[in-house]
């Protein structure tokens, strides 16, 4: 007989099956033509087996989103906190971000299309903006202490290259430079932004 801590592990482990396999599935799809039904079929379940799970699609859409936000945020977490020099910093951050973006198709897609209808999306988005202005803030800061960067108005400053990094995304991921080499592209947008296009 199965005790309870196995019983856990194991609806843990198909959760994490029905998440990876609907993320592939939502990814290639899309939230809107996605049915549970396709789901439901790739993961050889019935359909009545998800709801074991996940209350609807769109609670299934919700855990898979905060799946990537998580992957996003760890990734970002780690460059924040590496024992580098901040403008190395700053560039790693930029590059980590749209690599992991590249790789986080459903977050990107609820970010950028009309998924805005689920209600969770735009607190998903507000939250994870605010994550972002505070990380790039904590370079900031970094660099400053470090004599590296001159700012008078770190809010300003970190909403300025959130907005910039959100701009770019698009482009280098999937955009028209999303086949170019990405560390050259990054290099030259960070060369604008710590110095600007004043000729010198």
């Amino acid at each position: 007989m199965q005790n309870a801590s196995e019983n856990s592990t194991k609806k843990d482990i198909n959760r994490e099956n029905i998440l990876k396999i609907a993320q592939e599935i939502f990814s290639k799809y899309g939230y809107k033509k996605t049915t549970l039904d396709d789901i439901a079929n790739a993961v050889r379940k019935g359909k009545s087996s998800l709801y074991y799970y996940f209350k609807s699609k769109e609670d299934l859409f919700q855990a898979v989103i905060m799946k990537e936000v998580d992957i996003l945020a760890r990734e970002l977490d780690k460059v924040v906190n590496r024992n580098t020099d901040p403008v190395d910093k700053l560039r790693d951050y930029i590059l980590t971000k749209i690599n992991t973006f590249r790789n986080l198709a459903n977050f990107y897609h609820a970010l950028e299309n009309d998924v805005t209808a689920l209600g969770f999306i735009e607190e998903i988005k507000s939250r994870y903006e605010q994550d972002e202005i505070r990380m790039i803030k904590r370079i900031l800061i970094e660099g400053v202490r470090k004599n590296e960067f001159e700012i008078y108005d770190f809010n300003l400053a970190a909403i300025g290259i959130t907005t910039a990094i959100k701009g770019l995304e698009m482009p280098l991921s999937a955009g028209t430079y999303g086949t170019v080499n990405l560390e050259r592209s990054v290099d030259i947008i960070l060369k604008i932004m710590c110095y600007g296009i004043m000729k010198r």
